[in-house]
């Protein structure tokens, strides 16, 4: 059975973490479970989807396979992108305690 090569999905961002220069490693929670995914060339100040990938934002990607490492994202558009969890400190604390349990227990 053939897989496809593209796939869409929409995440919330509940992790991320700077992988060497430009990229980013990021966690998302999905309908299809939790993704570990890299978004490449995302920490350059050109780069067209860092808006969209902030942390706890409501994003639709399309994510490329990879046949060696982590999937790669392609594309990002945000839905919701939950400015007020970062703008807030108590919420943004509570988001956050909320996102490390997903992340240790999922």
């Amino acid at each position: 059975m053939r897989s496809e090569r593209l796939y869409r999905t929409e995440a919330i961002v509940v992790r991320r973490r700077d992988q060497g220069e430009a990229d980013r490693v990021l966690t998302l929670c999905t309908p299809l479970g939790k993704l570990a995914v890299i978004a490449k060339g995302v920490r350059k100040v050109r780069s067209r989807k860092a808006g969209h990938l902030e942390l706890f934002a409501h994003t639709r990607l399309v994510i490329a396979r990879s046949r060696s490492s982590w999937d790669v994202v392609s594309q990002a558009e945000t839905v919701e992108p939950h400015a007020i969890l970062r703008g807030d400190l108590i919420r943004g604390t509570y988001a956050r305690y909320v996102a490390e349990l997903y992340d240790r227990f999922v």
